[in-house]
């Protein structure tokens, strides 16, 4: 809900809410785990007369096959990087960013969390000066913004949530506010934002290279982007989003912490219970 707001009026806003709530979700698992529990029955308390143990463990099968699946498309999308690493060639580099050559790309690719790359087009060279100094710029800003790491976050995420249409749209949502974070800061370097609309439509035939790897023009977000160089001041989003997670998360913190003191008191089997109130409570006759 505080992602929605958020961008309720402008989709652009900070992806920074996004990846903490898709960190969060690729967490759950671990917080399901190690969280104390806040009991709001007794454990001998069976509301169904059945266990359940059935139920739950083909809903967890099911989980895992799909976690599985998931995960076996991020592993998928690394190989097919360590793959293009080894067909590219060096050509360049700023600072610990490498550009490296491939042939079989159309449109520059920024990729790779421990090591940074911008793979580039074998004709890249013969590109305009000016086009390659854009194409840079937005592709470095990735880097230097760690989207490829929060993109494999949230492809994490996912894939523990993958059962979860709000998940896949705050992924989608997640990609597109990468895109405009980069462009805006493009601007601010003092491109045109003509010049840099209709590099944009000149690169928007790449295809989707993966999880790992951010082209700088995708066809999903190619017309929102255009429309938002070409048009006046975004609107402002929603204000107190920052305070809105400090509160979420202190409340959080509380129900944690009293889970751990309110605890349910003991319970006692059937077979106790009778026994106890059957037991004389004067033994010696008094």
């Amino acid at each position: 809900m505080l992602v929605y707001l958020a961008g309720h009026r402008d989709p652009a806003r900070d992806p920074r809410l996004t990846t903490v709530a898709l960190t969060l979700l690729a967490a759950l698992p671990i917080l399901v785990a190690v969280a104390p529990k806040i009991e709001l029955l007794p454990a001998s308390f069976d509301a169904s007369g059945t266990s359940g143990t059935s139920w739950d463990r083909m809903i967890f099968e099911i989980w895992v096959a799909g976690f599985g699946l998931m995960m076996l498309r991020l592993g998928l999308d690394s190989a097919r990087l360590i793959f293009w690493r080894l067909r590219s060639s060096r050509i360049d580099s700023m600072g610990s960013i490498e550009i490296r050559s491939l042939s079989t790309l159309d449109s520059p690719v920024a990729a790779g969390v421990f090591r940074q790359i911008i793979f580039v087009p074998a004709q890249w060279l013969e590109w305009p000066e000016e086009t390659r100094r854009m194409v840079l710029s937005h592709e470095t800003w990735h880097h230097r913004r760690r989207d490829p790491l929060w993109r494999w976050v949230a492809g994490i995420s996912l894939a523990v949530n993958w059962y979860n249409p709000l998940v896949w749209w705050m992924v989608r949502r997640l990609k597109v506010q990468c895109e405009y974070a980069c462009d805006a800061c493009v601007l601010h370097q003092g491109v045109s934002a003509r010049d840099y609309a209709t590099l944009l439509c000149d690169l928007a035939e790449c295809s989707d290279h993966g999880m790992h790897a951010i082209a700088i023009a995708g066809k999903t977000s190619l017309e929102g982007r255009v429309k938002r160089l070409m048009s006046a001041t975004p609107a402002k989003g929603l204000p107190g989003v920052i305070v809105m997670i400090s509160c979420v998360v202190a409340c959080a913190m509380g129900l944690v912490f009293i889970g751990q003191k309110n605890r349910p008191a003991e319970s006692f089997s059937q077979e106790e219970v009778k026994t106890r109130w059957a037991a004389n409570p004067f033994p010696d006759g008094n």
